[in-house]
C-alpha cells in the first residue's frame, strides 16, 4: 500500500513539473510617495519581461517602519526605503535609487534665515513619528541645540506653520498646495555657499548637501535654496538568494534609461558607481558580486536548472513532507493571528492620546503572550522562529507603549505645571 502511494505521488508531480515552469514570486513593498509608485511599476514590468519565470507582486505599504518590519518577518522580499532608517538584522541594501530632497515650507511674511527662528513658537509638521523625515528633523534639533520647550509638533499637516517634505522635486500641482508658504534655505548663497550643510553632512554622513537651483520652482523661489538630501535605496531580506539579487541589480541598473524619464533626480541615481560607504544598511552579497564584477559561477547560475533535474527526487520527499507540513501550517495559522493583532496595535501607538488606552493595550499583549505559551504547552503551537519573533516583537511593542505612556505623562505634567 505504501509503495503504491509513493508511486502515485511520483506520477502526479512528474506530470506537473514537466508541464509547468518553476515560477518564483517576489513581494515588493513601497510607499506611494513622490515617483515611487511609477518606479516600482516599471521595475515590475522590466523584471517580469526579462525573467519569464519571475512574478513581482507589488504591495503598497503603510509606512517605512512597517515596511521594514515586513522584511524582517519575511512576509515581503524587496522594499524601497530611505537611507535614514535604523539598521535592522535580516535586511541588506542593493543600490541607491535617487536622492530625496529635504524641503521645509513655512508661513511667514518675512524671510527666515535662522533654523531656530524657523522652529521656535510655531506648529511643526515633521512627518509620522519614527519616519525618516521625523528622525532627520530630530537630528537637526540636536545639531542646532534646540530648546524643546519652544517646539510644538503637530500630527496634522494642514495645521503646520512649518511643513517638512522629504521627497523629489515637487510638481506644479504639488507646489500649488504651498501657496502662502516660503521655502527655507539653510544658507544665504550670496554670503556663504554651504558651510552649515557641509557640517551637517559630516556630522550625519547619510546626509548630503543639495542645491535647488534658481528657477527650479519658477515664480516660487527667487534664489537658490541650500538644503540636504538623503538617498532612497532598494533593500531586500538578507535570506534572498545571491543570484536573483545579482540578476535584478544588473537588469535594473543597465536599463536605467527606462527610469530616468520619471523624475530628473533619477539621472543621478541608479548608478553602478554610487558611494557604498554611505549605506546605513550593509550591501547584499548578490549586489556586491555585481558591483565587483564577480559574476556567479556556472553552478550558482544554473542551480535552478540543476534543481529541475533533481526535482523528481525532491518531489517525492516534498509530497511526503507536505502531509507533515499540513499539520505545521495549522499551527502557523494560529501564530499569524497573534501577529495580526500585534501589528494593528503597533501601527496605532504614535496616535494614542489616552493613558488608559495604552494600559489596556499592554494588558492585552501580555494576555496574548500567556495564551501563546498555553498553546505551546498544549502543542498547538511550535517553538520555532516565528514564535520567537512574535515574543520578541511583542516585548518591543510593550516597550514602545510604555515609552508612549511616559511621553504622555510628561506632557500632562508640563501642562499641569503651566
Amino acid at each position: 500500500m505504501n509503495r503504491k502511494f509513493y508511486f502515485l505521488i511520483f506520477v502526479i508531480i512528474l506530470g506537473f513539473t514537466s508541464c509547468n515552469p518553476i515560477l518564483t514570486r517576489f513581494k515588493f513593498i513601497y510607499n506611494a510617495e513622490g515617483p515611487n509608485k511609477e518606479i516600482v511599476l516599471r521595475m515590475e514590468e522590466l523584471l517580469e519581461a526579462t525573467f519569464y519565470n519571475t512574478d513581482i507582486v507589488l504591495i503598497e505599504g503603510l509606512g517605512t517602519e512597517e515596511n521594514l518590519d515586513s522584511l524582517t518577518l519575511g512576509s515581503v522580499d524587496i522594499a524601497l526605503v530611505e537611507n535614514y532608517v535604523n539598521f535592522k538584522e535580516g535586511i541588506n541594501s542593493v543600490f541607491s535609487v535617487y536622492s530625496e530632497i529635504l524641503q521645509i515650507f513655512y508661513k511667514s511674511e518675512e524671510e527666515i534665515n535662522s533654523f531656530k527662528d524657523l522652529v521656535y513658537d510655531r506648529d511643526l509638521y515633521i512627518g509620522k513619528e519614527g519616519s525618516p523625515t521625523h528622525n532627520l528633523m530630530l537630528d537637526l534639533f540636536e545639531f542646532y541645540a534646540i530648546d524643546y520647550s519652544r517646539v510644538s509638533i503637530t500630527q496634522v499637516l494642514s495645521r503646520g506653520d512649518v511643513v517638512v517634505e522629504l521627497t523629489n522635486l515637487l510638481s506644479d500641482e504639488r507646489l500649488s498646495q504651498y501657496t502662502g508658504y516660503r521655502l527655507f534655505s539653510f544658507e544665504n548663497t550670496q554670503n556663504d555657499n554651504s558651510s552649515v550643510v557641509e557640517a551637517l553632512s559630516l556630522t550625519y554622513p547619510k546626509l548630503s548637501p543639495f542645491l535647488i537651483p534658481e528657477g527650479t520652482y519658477m515664480g516660487y523661489v527667487e534664489k537658490p535654496i541650500v538644503t540636504l538630501s538623503v538617498d532612497l535605496i532598494m533593500v531586500v531580506r538578507s535570506s534572498m538568494g545571491e543570484v536573483p539579487v545579482n540578476d535584478f541589480t544588473k537588469t535594473m541598473l543597465r536599463n536605467r534609461q527606462i527610469f530616468t524619464s520619471i523624475d530628473p533626480l533619477l539621472y543621478n541615481g541608479m548608478k553602478e558607481n554610487f558611494d557604498q560607504e554611505k549605506l546605513n544598511i550593509p550591501l547584499h552579497e548578490g549586489a556586491r558580486i555585481f558591483f565587483d564584477g564577480d559574476e556567479p559561477g556556472f553552478f550558482e547560475r544554473y542551480a535552478e536548472l540543476g534543481g529541475v533535474v533533481l526535482s523528481l527526487i525532491v518531489a517525492i520527499w516534498s509530497g511526503l513532507a507536505s502531509l507533515i507540513k499540513w499539520q505545521a501550517q495549522k499551527k502557523k495559522d494560529r501564530i499569524d493571528v497573534f501577529y495580526e493583532d500585534l501589528i494593528k496595535i503597533k501601527n496605532t501607538i504614535s496616535g494614542l492620546k489616552k493613558i488608559n488606552d495604552i494600559v489596556e493595550n499592554v494588558r492585552y499583549i501580555q494576555a496574548s503572550q500567556n495564551k501563546a505559551f498555553e498553546l505551546l504547552i498544549s502543542e498547538e503551537l511550535v517553538a520555532n522562529e516565528s514564535f520567537r519573533i512574535y515574543m520578541e516583537l511583542s516585548k518591543e511593542t510593550i516597550n514602545e507603549l510604555r515609552s508612549r505612556l511616559r511621553t504622555l505623562k510628561n506632557l500632562q505634567a508640563k501642562a499641569a505645571a503651566s
